[in-house]
This record gives structure tokens, C-alpha cells and sequence, in this order.
């Protein structure tokens, strides 16, 4: 069995059958917003194909065995790097689909559970690599990378959730108030019931709801523009003074 794979992964031939599906694969998923990290990119496959094209021409120009055995190893590193990047894709997608889901219900403890678990899959095979040449302890350098890198994706997605209006906005201010006032145990109920009903009656203000939505629009966009907008636009003008 392991002198037939051999066999098989040392023919050009193979080769370029690989490099055929891994370009089928990443083409149709070029467009996928799941995968932003591992999709690659034209000019990179280009140069792949570049360097892989050289080296089956070097192959069947009639040079002597060992350089062709050689040029043949090179295509088979080509598509064992096309190969990671397939795995990671595979990997990065359930991650990218529950960031995707927590931000839609970010009240809900499981959710975070599920980015952490499919987080550290992906980032975890992405650099395990660059633990090994880390000098330290790979475990500790796997777990403060994929840590960092979960927590930013996570407040990336909550800001693009924001911008949109489906996580800050008057409605998460709102259920933020009434999940930390169902939480509290030192108010009295009565006090709870009658905050409660004013939370409900100040978010049937529509022009109220559109302030707010504003103002936290502005606060994570221009900060700069909330008490002093005019200050954007004397700085448009001064940039586009010579």
C-alpha cells in the first residue's frame, strides 16, 4: 500500500491532476465570505502555477532522472502547500459560521463556547509550524495566538454587526438593560417591574431609536463628530488644500 502511494505521488502526472482539483476548489470558493483567511489569492495561485508549469517543463524536457525525480518532489511540495491551505478552509469555516451566529444572539454563553472550540482547530493547525520554531513551549504559543486572534475576530465581527445596526443600536442597549436588571437580586421587584416597563415604553419612540442609532454609529465610526461634526469637514478641506 505504502510503496503504491509512493509510486503514485512520484509520477508528474498525478501531480498535475492534484494541482487541477485544488484550482477547481479554490476558484469555486474564491467568493466565499466564510473563508477570508485561507482562500487564496490570483496573484499567489499565479505564481504557484508559475513555478509548477517550470518545473513539469524542466520534467519532460529529457533531463536526467535525478533532476526529474527532483522537479517532480517540487510539484508534489506545491500541492502539499495548496493541500494545507484546503484543510485550513475546511477548518476556518464552522469558525467563521459561529462568529457569525453569536452575533445574532451575543446574550448566548454557548455560542462562545462554540467560536473557541472551532477557533482553536483553525488557528491551532494554521500555526503549528511556527510553534515548533517558536523556542519556547508550542502548546503555550498555539493557545496565546489562537486566544489573541479569536478575541479580535470577535470584536471585528461584533463592530461590523454594530455598523449594520444588529448588535449596537437602541434595541442591544436595551436588552442589555433588561438582562442585567433580571440579574440583579439587590432591587426589589417592585423597583424591577416599574424599570421594566419604562425600558419597554422608551424603545416604542421611533424618533428616540433613530437618535441613539446615530449617536452609536457615529461613537464607533467619528467619535470626533458627535459634539464637533464640523470638524470632519474643515479637516476635508484643509487635506485638500495643496
Amino acid at each position: 500500500m505504502w510503496d503504491f502511494l509512493v509510486n503514485i505521488m512520484s509520477h508528474a502526472g498525478a501531480q498535475v491532476v492534484f494541482l487541477v482539483l485544488f484550482a477547481w476548489y479554490f476558484f469555486h470558493h474564491r467568493k466565499d465570505a466564510s473563508m477570508p483567511a485561507s482562500r487564496i489569492g490570483w496573484i499567489r495561485f499565479a505564481a504557484l502555477a508559475s513555478v509548477f508549469a517550470y518545473l513539469m517543463l524542466s520534467w519532460s524536457s529529457g533531463i536526467r532522472p535525478a533532476l526529474a525525480q527532483a522537479a517532480v518532489f517540487g510539484m508534489f511540495l506545491i500541492n502539499l502547500y495548496l493541500l494545507n491551505l484546503v484543510i485550513c478552509s475546511r477548518l476556518e469555516r464552522p469558525y467563521r459560521r459561529a462568529i457569525e451566529t453569536y452575533c445574532l444572539e451575543p446574550q448566548n454563553q454557548e455560542h462562545l463556547n462554540g467560536i473557541w472550540g472551532t477557533g482553536k482547530r483553525f488557528y491551532y493547525f494554521g500555526f503549528f509550524l511556527q510553534s515548533l520554531l517558536s523556542g519556547g513551549s508550542p502548546a503555550r504559543f498555539l493557545h496565546e495566538i489562537a486566544a489573541g486572534r479569536i478575541r479580535d475576530d470577535i470584536h471585528h465581527a461584533l463592530a461590523r454587526c454594530g455598523e449594520a445596526g444588529q448588535f449596537i443600536s437602541l434595541n442591544g442597549v436595551l436588552s442589555y438593560l433588561e438582562s442585567q436588571l433580571g440579574r440583579d437580586e439587590t432591587l426589589p421587584q417592585d423597583f424591577k417591574d416599574l424599570i421594566h416597563k419604562e425600558i419597554q415604553q422608551f424603545g416604542k419612540h421611533a424618533w428616540i431609536e433613530a437618535q441613539v442609532n446615530d449617536y452609536l454609529r457615529t461613537a464607533i465610526e467619528n467619535p470626533e463628530n458627535i459634539h464637533n461634526p464640523q470638524w470632519s469637514q474643515m479637516w476635508d478641506k484643509a487635506r485638500g488644500k495643496p
